[in-house]
């Protein structure tokens, strides 16, 4: 008697199987999420920061090189900020109109270097320069704002702080640049997320 050979059927996976799998990498996402949200947070924050400081090492090279700070030498107002727009960084990135005659960077020295910014809408970009045709632009920070700077327009050694900032006591610091963003929330007053260099 001859046996006939069995017929092996490809094993499939139960509906329960399947059911189990999804679960499981419903529940291993939901854990990655804010682990993922908490690391770009952070990532916005240090490029903020370090952005921040590579400002005010700009302004202190444009100071160890023309003997002045890269604003209008009218303006002696240090309490005043001043934002990184383009009356600021023309002056910085060596815009052709800041080379001519009358110009604060006759030298057309790049003080500043970035990566470019990056589309944010409403007209707003973020996290680099908006560089324009003539070499001048515009600094955003990682939140769709631009920077804010202080300088110790009248040479004395020291910058009053923000009224935002109230880690301390003092009213003035012994800085020469003060450089910060308003944070996430876009709000300066709010001290809480604000990226400052002091």
């Amino acid at each position: 008697m001859k046996m006939s050979p069995s017929i092996s059927r490809p094993r499939a996976f139960t509906l329960l199987e399947l059911l189990v799998v999804i679960a499981i990498i419903g529940v291993l996402a939901g854990l990655m999420f804010p682990a993922t949200t908490g690391a770009l947070r952070k990532a916005e924050r240090t490029h903020g920061e370090n952005t921040a400081y590579n400002l005010k090492n700009a302004i202190s090279a444009y100071f160890t090189e023309y003997r002045k700070y890269p604003v209008d030498p009218t303006n002696n107002n240090e309490t005043g900020e001043i934002r990184t727009d383009r009356a600021l960084m023309d002056i910085l990135l060596g815009s052709d109109g800041q080379k001519e005659s009358g110009g604060l960077n006759p030298r057309g020295i790049a003080f500043y270097t970035d990566k470019a910014a990056k589309p944010a809408g409403d007209g707003k970009f973020r996290k680099g320069v908006r560089l324009e045709g003539d070499g001048g632009g515009e600094l955003w920070d990682p939140y769709a704002e631009y920077y804010f700077v202080r300088m110790d327009l009248d040479y004395n050694n020291r910058v009053e702080k923000p009224m935002w900032d109230e880690a301390n006591d003092a009213q003035m610091l012994p800085e020469a640049i003060l450089v910060w963003s308003a944070g996430k929330d876009q709000d300066e007053s709010t001290a809480k997320d604000n990226i400052k260099t002091w």
